[in-house]
């Protein structure tokens, strides 16, 4: 987790931001990216969570590209997380901040 915080933070994330991932919906966040959050929630319980119900809710606030965008980074960081923790792979401590 602290490595997603600190590379949220390197892309402009609030310190309140990254603090209320834990609850996003009542958090300091737009309606789209309330969208996208819930879309990589639910994408990392299960994809088939995101039915057709829900991707009709998604196609509201995002284009087709958007939502293949978010669909991969939010696949790619379950795949990395379950790849490293199965194999006990040591990740990098973070640099000291300055």
């Amino acid at each position: 987790m602290s490595a997603h915080s600190a590379l949220a933070k390197q892309k402009g994330a609030t310190d309140r931001q990254v603090e209320a991932v834990k609850d996003f919906e009542n958090g300091p966040f737009t309606e789209t990216e309330k969208v996208g959050l819930r879309y990589a929630d639910r994408l990392h319980r299960s994809p088939l969570e995101i039915d057709d119900a829900f991707y009709a809710e998604a196609r509201k606030v995002f284009g087709d590209r958007q939502i293949i965008e978010l669909t991969a980074v939010a696949a790619a960081f379950e795949y990395f997380t379950r790849f490293v923790d199965a194999l006990r792979i040591p990740t990098t401590p973070l640099a000291p901040a300055k």
